[in-house]
């Protein structure tokens, strides 16, 4: 149902009133961004596109230890070299099944794929940088424009923190956002076709932008006529008219958070935790480098008509004074080792903020696989907390969007998800729990299979004193324990029903084998016996004869 002037007014007004709560963290982002991050400078404060950006920064600690940060995230938890999630049921008994085995290997492969055909990649990683540098980041999930029926791939795009607003519901949990976007007129004709207002669809310079409104929100009454749980409305904001509307089934933002302080409406992160630290450091620079450039040239000082002509402090300069004592530089006898010594604390300092000497991999001869476990366990320890947000915030969303947006798609063009297995829709079964195969998850499970393969090692060492020591141990269960542990692919792994059957047919086979070797001993033995018995039979007639 279309929105009337009343309501798209409505939804404008309270993109306002947000924005009046997000004006309240600007300032602090705009401090972070001078001295941590440049490039987020928001371009609404008079920083032109294509300006210099680091004109107030000295240092570059924090910048790169923010890159680090985020190139880490982005390799442990969302690696673009590997498959990083899976699906399971909580069920184990239908998870060993192996139709259910291969469907959710096949989705979770498929997903994977349409994610490495998409810009993914990029985006995820300035939403990580946002997550480091400022403590939330945002990005939109929807799938391409539709040029061809069923599914057309995945278009993620990361939004700068100065270009939404978000709201929470009851569970702290972000719901709404309003986002706030330009588009040429050229690019608006494309997006919103015949939907356009008359002064954007008439404009004959495309090159003309314009700003919009996307507005998504939980559907509780606005539109009776969608049955999805969340609207969404794209405004032509100088006009108040809608361009475009329609509803989601999945929330189509995501808006993970590295923590929250009870009571505020967005995140804090490292960036904030640094900023002392970061200003100090870049302050002791600007003042090092001024002492230094006095010590290269220090101010002169000379006698009020001692110098003949006008003094020459270039290389190689010939100057004439009255006498030696006419001209004398300035000695400020500045103490570079102390100045040293504190900054290179408070570069320790920024980097320990931002893990920069835990994810550091150690230079020299290539780890070993223990030194890289223990590498990564370190950092789920250190991480652990926020990345347990981010899976709350961020991932899990994420896949349940991408999940939805394919399995409702019928394609013969791209491999989409198939309908579930028929046991699960006889089951009522609708919910799968997301698992997650990055190096770091691989690396805390890892612990789970070092220490059951210590146990086996330990009972394999005293079996010879205590010969039933094994009768402990499920060895189907172990075996299949580590396999899941270490993420082992469904297709070399059996389902219970066939291991069973192979185990059947196996006991069959030796079954066969002994009745036959059985068969063949009893007839060597008859074999055998036949001379014996006709030797007696002889033995037994002639003894008859002689009686």
């Amino acid at each position: 149902m279309p929105l009337g002037k009343e309501d798209t007014t409505a939804i404008v007004d309270r993109n306002e009133d947000l924005k009046s709560v997000r004006l309240l963290y600007e300032p602090l982002w705009e401090e972070i961004a001078t001295y941590e991050f440049p490039r987020r400078l928001n371009q609404d404060r008079g920083v032109s596109p294509g300006s210099k950006q680091t004109t107030k920064q000295y240092d570059s600690t924090a910048e790169h230890s923010i890159n680090l940060l985020a190139a880490s995230m982005h390799g442990t938890l969302t690696p673009t070299s590997s498959i990083w999630s899976s699906f399971k049921l909580r069920d184990e008994r239908l998870n060993s099944i192996k139709e259910v085995m291969d469907w959710l290997e096949y989705s979770a492969r498929v997903l994977s794929v349409a994610r490495h055909q998409s810009n993914f990649s990029s985006e995820i990683h300035e939403l990580y940088l946002d997550l480091s540098g400022f403590g939330e980041g945002c990005m939109f999930i929807e799938e391409n424009p539709i040029k061809v029926p069923g599914f057309n791939g995945f278009n993620y795009k990361a939004l700068s923190n100065y270009e939404y607003c978000t709201s929470e519901n009851a569970q702290g949990r972000v719901d709404t956002v309003f986002r706030e976007f330009e588009l040429t007129a050229r690019a608006a004709k494309v997006k919103f076709g015949k939907n356009l207002t008359e002064k954007i669809s008439t404009e004959k310079k495309p090159d003309t932008k314009f700003k919009f409104l996307h507005a998504v929100f939980p559907n509780e009454g606005q539109d009776k006529d969608l049955k999805h749980p969340w609207v969404g409305y794209y405004i032509f904001i100088d006009q108040r008219e809608v361009v475009g509307s329609g509803g989601y089934y999945e929330f189509p933002f995501i808006v993970p958070r590295w923590s929250k302080t009870s009571g505020e409406d967005y995140g804090r992160g490292p960036g904030h935790t640094a900023l002392p630290d970061v200003k100090t450091l870049n302050k002791a620079k600007e003042y090092g480098l001024k002492a230094w450039a006095k010590d290269l040239d220090p101010p002169s000082f000379e006698t009020d008509g001692g110098v003949i002509g006008s003094l020459k402090l270039i290389p190689g300069g010939r100057n004439i004074a009255r006498n030696k004592e006419s001209i004398w530089f300035y000695d400020h006898k500045a103490h570079y080792d102390v100045s040293q010594i504190k900054e290179d604390q408070l570069r320790t300092s920024i980097r320990q903020i931002f893990y920069s000497d835990q994810l550091k991999l150690q230079e020299g001869p290539e780890m070993t696989a223990t030194e890289v476990q223990v590498r990564y366990e370190l950092m789920q320890r250190l991480l652990g907390p926020a990345i347990g947000r981010f899976n709350s915030e961020g991932l899990n969303p994420q896949i349940e969007r991408e999940f939805g947006l394919m399995a409702r798609a019928n394609s013969r063009r791209f491999p989409t998800i198939p309908p579930a297995p028929a046991i699960l829709a006889k089951m009522g079964i609708t919910d799968i729990d997301i698992e997650y195969e990055g190096p770091m998850a691989k690396a805390q499970r890892m612990a789970e299979s070092v220490r059951t393969q210590r146990v086996f090692t330990f009972a394999g060492q005293i079996q010879p004193v205590f010969p039933d020591v094994f009768d402990n141990f499920d060895g189907d269960k172990a075996v299949r324990h580590v396999a899941e542990v270490e993420g082992a692919p469904s297709e070399i792994m059996r389902s219970v029903e066939e291991r069973d059957a192979v185990r059947k047919q196996k006991a069959e086979a030796r079954a066969a084998e002994q009745r036959k070797q059985d068969l063949e001993r009893l007839a060597a033995g008859i074999k055998d016996i036949t001379p014996a018995a006709a030797e007696l039979m002889k033995q037994g007639k002639g003894a008859e004869a002689k009686a």
